[in-house]
């Protein structure tokens, strides 16, 4: 039975993967951890993908697994194909799904400006609810969040060249529905790796909380076990 480690996305939590989990346990041998300053890990420092990369690194070595699979939800799957940049043996295969590829000063400055606590608590109350159920400080971490699209967009993100060094195999996906993330930005990065698929996800908008975990939890299976 293969290891297979589940990623939570930015502004998301390892607990986001309850529904997930049960139906992937009789095909893997299953693990998920909150990223620094995400759900219950406590994280004083700004947000970096350097940083995320390296607490996978570490949980990979401190629990002694094996080339474990990776399966990466939105910024999981950022954080993944970081990780397989450079040490490709540390890692299986990489599936990530909804990942945000491209990343400029425009785009960097139309995501971040979503993210504003405040406004979020007076206009989404219940996403505010939903995010304050998942963090110690819900807060702190979108602002966070924020400040590090802007990194992105400002030099930070993987090139065309980064990603066509990644060697593991890769299967790159996208909800059919996905407001965030381009089909195009998509294919162009499935096209720059050395070993990668392309599929879509049915009936599925960006949100975790809204993909049909049935589907996903099949196809996981199928690319990963």
């Amino acid at each position: 039975m293969r290891d297979l480690i589940l990623l939570h996305g930015a502004l998301g939590a390892a607990s986001e993967f309850d529904m997930l989990v049960p139906l992937l346990k009789e095909h893997f041998t299953v693990y998920r951890f909150d990223l620094p300053g995400h759900g219950k890990s406590h994280h004083n420092e700004s947000f970096s993908m350097e940083i995320f990369s390296q607490s996978l690194e570490n949980f990979i070595r401190e629990n002694k697994l094996s080339q474990p699979q990776i399966f990466g939800y939105s910024m999981g799957g950022y954080i993944a194909y970081i990780l397989a940049k450079d040490h490709p043996e540390l890692l299986g295969d990489i599936m990530s799904l909804g990942t945000k590829l491209k990343w400029d000063p425009l785009i960097a400055k139309l995501e971040s400006g979503k993210l504003n606590p405040e406004k979020i608590e007076e206009k989404v109350p219940t996403f505010a609810t939903y995010l304050n159920s998942l963090h110690l400080d819900w807060k702190d971490n979108m602002n966070k969040t924020a400040d590090l699209m802007i990194d992105l967009g400002n030099g930070a993100a993987l090139t065309f060249d980064d990603f066509s060094k990644i060697k593991n195999k890769c299967f790159i996906g996208l909800g059919d529905m996905d407001e965030m993330v381009s089909c195009q930005e998509t294919l162009e990065v499935d096209a720059a790796l050395l070993n990668s698929y392309y599929y879509k996800l049915p009936k599925s908008k960006h949100a975790l909380s809204q993909l049909d975990t049935e589907i996903l939890s099949e196809i996981i299976i199928e690319f990963l076990a």
